[in-house]
């Protein structure tokens, strides 16, 4: 039977015996490398680093640069270890090019015997309890096996970058509902605007990490009317896309709910539309906020046609075309068909 088990030091012995069947190669989803071996040949040393493996899994574990909050379990085939599995709660810009949320390794011995499939099945099962989804597994474009793991376990390939291939897969976990932090999506973060922000973008002063193009007008309207300098789940929120870090629009509410209804803006410059970022970004949003129990509407233009295609991909019907603007209404049970 596989199972996934939190690192222990009762698995100090067999733990070392895996690492020599490796003989030096690459242990993914461990968090261990090999020049650590002699620090690590401790016992002390071995039991610190296992107790700080399992504290990765606190979002208020102070972590090195690029890292970020992780589950790491150990992988069991009838009590005998045999792999390694670490969940990423986060993706950074790295990680989106290649390492994916999961990372995974089968010992030699123990592979071809469907271990990797039953290990990456359950991991995606605790990605799902973090709120993952969905989420992204790698692997290197020569690995047939792998490709072949993670399309068992309903990847999608999206496409293959600097030789590595990128795969989605859906956990059909439950969205958390929309707070003062940030949402993540597939292809962004969407961080909520600071007041220190919203002060820079209202003055034209430039910031690092804002692209070309970046605040519009219709995003200087979203802030100036920010009226505290705590951020709530209202608060209008950069769209950082993953891919290069760079916050290239804005997304947010007009205010809170009225009657259980909110209602969202949104918008990106004109070098990041016409790739699907925009309807990635509001199933996110979507997602959150019906997840705190309210409904959705958005107003367009009349001639906004890209963003009534938006719209009706995530199941909003136009209920009103009276000029000067449409009203979009998200239908109860309509469902978020992007991967958000």
């Amino acid at each position: 039977m596989i199972e996934l088990v939190r690192p222990s030091v009762d698995l100090h012995d067999a733990w070392w015996e895996m690492v020599d069947e490796f003989a030096g190669a690459t242990i993914h989803g461990s968090g261990y490398h090999p020049r650590d071996r002699e620090v690590l040949a401790d016992p002390q040393a071995f039991a610190e680093w296992v107790d700080w493996l399992g504290r990765q899994e606190h979002p208020d574990e102070p972590l090195p640069p690029e890292r970020v909050a992780s589950s790491h379990r150990w992988v069991l085939d009838d009590g005998r270890l045999v792999g390694t599995v670490a969940i990423r709660h986060a993706l950074t810009p790295s990680l989106v090019a290649e390492g994916g949320h999961i990372g995974y390794a089968v010992r030699p011995a123990a592979r071809r015997r469907g271990v990797a499939t039953a290990a990456l099945a359950q991991a995606l099962g605790v990605a799902a309890r973090r709120g993952i989804d969905p989420v992204l597994v790698t692997c290197d474009l020569t690995n047939v096996a792998s490709a072949r793991t993670i399309a068992a376990c309903g990847g999608v390939l999206e496409d293959s970058r600097h030789g590595v291939l990128r795969h989605w897969i859906r956990t059909g976990a439950t969205a958390d509902p929309i707070g003062n932090g940030p949402i993540e999506t597939r292809l962004a973060r969407l961080v909520p605007v600071t007041w220190d922000d919203a002060r820079a973008m209202v003055a034209g002063d430039r910031r690092r990490g804002w692209a070309s193009g970046y605040p519009r007008e219709d995003d200087l309207d979203a802030v100036r009317s920010m009226t505290s300098e705590d951020p709530d789940p209202w608060t209008p929120r950069h769209v950082v896309r993953r891919s290069d870090g760079l916050a290239v629009g804005t997304i947010g509410c007009f205010g809170p709910p009225v009657d259980g209804v909110v209602e969202v803006g949104y918008g990106l410059v004109e070098s990041a539309r016409g790739g699907g970022l925009m309807t990635d970004v509001l199933s996110g949003m979507v997602r959150a906020i019906e997840a705190a129990g309210l409904r959705v509407v958005a107003h367009t233009l009349p001639d906004n046609v890209p963003s009534h295609r938006v719209l009706a991909r995530l199941g909003f019907v136009c209920e009103d075309d009276t000029p000067p603007e449409w009203l979009w209404v998200r239908q109860r049970g309509a469902g978020v068909v992007a991967p958000a």
